[in-house]
């Protein structure tokens, strides 16, 4: 493998922009631990449907997202929202799309991507996160257990409101900085971000092996 990049198929612009560039900070070290040289590395990119596809069935746009971008990237995140049932919303939202994409291409290496209710539980992982963005060293007051939040999107709006973050038109933009600066220490403390990196480490182990060279 001489090259990896990832395209992102997220639920929404406020997820991908997180995810986006969280894995430009996790691919990199774990293509050095895996490869026998490292690869260039693509900053990991959004991928979609064609518009023709847009009122299919989620497998069938997942799997037209992947072939879309089959030439651009070789790593493929699919992203779900857990709702505080990450295990039958990976069956039901995100491997029957994969399973399509394999029958098409069966060398195709991907990852799930499924928080255990909203991807905003991993930005409140690291109270240090919002003191960089913000310049500040007031500590916004967090959950000790993120995962645990029946509604984190709320408690990080809150957060931010505090911290004097204005809400809605750019919103993503704040999204983007915590995909940047969240401690990854941080996010390991979190299982659904341990079953992630996994996924991400087994993706790119499949890649680099000389069969999906």
């Amino acid at each position: 493998m001489n090259w990896l990049c990832a395209g992102v198929y997220a639920e929404g612009p406020t997820d991908d922009r997180f995810l986006c560039n969280l894995l430009n900070r996790i691919l990199p070290p774990l293509a050095a631990a895996i490869c026998k040289s490292v690869p260039y590395i693509d900053d990991a990119r959004r991928i979609s449907e064609p518009r023709q596809m847009r009122g299919a069935s989620r497998e069938q746009r997942i799997a037209a997202a992947i072939e879309e971008s089959w030439s651009e990237c070789n790593l493929f995140v699919v992203h779900s929202d857990g709702e505080g049932a990450p295990d039958e919303v990976r069956r039901e939202r995100i491997e029957p799309g994969l399973a399509r994409a394999r029958s098409a291409r069966p060398d195709l290496a991907a990852a799930a991507c499924v928080p255990v209710r909203e991807t905003e539980a991993w930005m409140l992982a690291d109270p240090e996160a919002f003191c960089r963005m913000f310049e500040t060293d007031r500590t916004p007051p967090l959950p000790s257990n993120p995962e645990a939040e029946s509604d984190p999107k709320k408690v990080l709006e809150t957060a931010l409101r505090g911290l004097g973050a204005r809400m809605g038109r750019g919103v993503e933009d704040y999204y983007a900085l915590f995909g940047a600066e969240v401690r990854l220490d941080a996010l390991r403390r979190l299982a659904a971000f341990q079953q992630f990196e996994e996924e991400l480490r087994k993706a790119i182990s499949a890649i680099a092996a000389p069969s999906g060279a």
